[in-house]
């Protein structure tokens, strides 16, 4: 089996009893290294963290060798989610196998505490519709769910967010847990958000209340698309705008505002940078999401030879891009 493999370093551990997986790795030697691992060839499965949820397979014994990971826009180290830290921990133990399972996390010794206290109290879980209701509320606008203000209050008050104002008011920073802070509260927020999404010209009000849908936010609704980005386009395309022009708009988009830029990456898009067409706009940085997007857009229209990981992110990068 191992001969089979396209790895060179992937065929040598592997005869070890040691196999390892990660995003950028050919389909067929993941289908084959996690079916040694399920039939008991393979004693060991490496993966990195942000494969938690993609990998299906599970041990009795399962170790986290640390819990934390560089972010690239913060230039910091930041700690595995909570969540990702516990779906790990459910990898350990078989179904109809193991009647227990055991996982060990190896981190520094002052964040042991903190890690027991958040792994074994329980710990309620808070909403975070509250980031993102401009683009709920706008396609909810266009599908005539909300019509008026008010209707935008009821449908909050039908979401697990509202259910946790009262609970946990300071997390949401409310004022008070009485009816009639909920209500200013919400109130507030509902006025705001149609006034963000009136300005992006996604929908208009009038004196009474009521609100419309416009094309800007029927076309972000239909290509899930958000709405800062549509506001975006529309401000800056025009019918004069060049190539160069259209890539800056698109790579400035909010959808890839969360693109990971990993440790050490920034030397590399340094020297991409240098090589491209179009040069960067003096304001870009390499550590930014958005001036990652950008070289990365221009890697792919020149051909460029790309790592594993960059690669990765280009694919990300183009299938988003065909959206917008």
């Amino acid at each position: 089996v191992a001969g089979q493999l396209k790895d060179a370093t992937l065929q040598q551990v592997v005869t070890a009893g040691v196999g390892f997986i990660h995003e950028g790795m050919l389909d067929s030697n993941w289908d084959a290294v996690t079916q040694l691992f399920r039939d008991g060839s393979l004693s060991v499965l490496v993966c990195p963290f942000d494969l938690c949820w993609r990998v299906k397979e599970s041990s009795h014994l399962v170790v986290i060798m640390g819990t934390e990971t560089y972010d690239g826009r913060e230039r910091r180290y930041v700690d595995y989610p909570i969540s990702d830290l516990l779906h790990m921990m459910g990898k350990a133990s078989r179904q109809a196998i193991d009647s227990s399972g055991r996982c060990v996390i190896l981190c520094h010794t002052p964040k042991k505490e903190h890690l027991k206290k958040l792994l074994y109290d329980p710990l309620p879980i808070e909403s975070h519709l509250d980031h993102y209701l401009h683009d709920h509320f706008n396609s909810e606008i266009v599908t005539k769910t909300i019509g008026s203000m008010q209707d935008a209050v009821d449908y909050i008050t039908w979401t697990f967010f509202y259910r946790r104002l009262s609970k946990n008011p300071n997390y949401y920073n409310v004022q008070g847990t009485s009816n009639e802070h909920l209500s200013e509260h919400l109130s507030e927020m509902v006025e705001t958000i149609l006034g963000d999404l009136e300005e992006s010209k996604c929908c208009q009000m009038n004196d009474e209340g009521d609100v419309s849908p416009l094309n800007l936010g029927m076309i972000a609704a239909y290509y899930y698309v958000q709405y800062t980005t549509i506001e975006l386009i529309a401000s800056s395309v025009t019918a004069k705008t060049k190539t160069r022009g259209v890539m800056e708009i698109l790579s400035a988009a909010s959808e890839f505002a969360s693109l990971p830029v990993r440790r050490g990456e920034e030397k590399n898009l340094r020297i991409l940078g240098r090589k491209l067409k179009y040069q960067l706009p003096e304001t870009s940085q390499y550590n930014d999401s958005n001036s990652k997007a950008l070289i990365l857009l221009q890697c792919h229209f020149s051909r460029t030879t790309l790592s594993t990981d960059l690669r990765i992110d280009q694919k990300k990068i183009i299938s988003e891009g065909i959206n917008l």
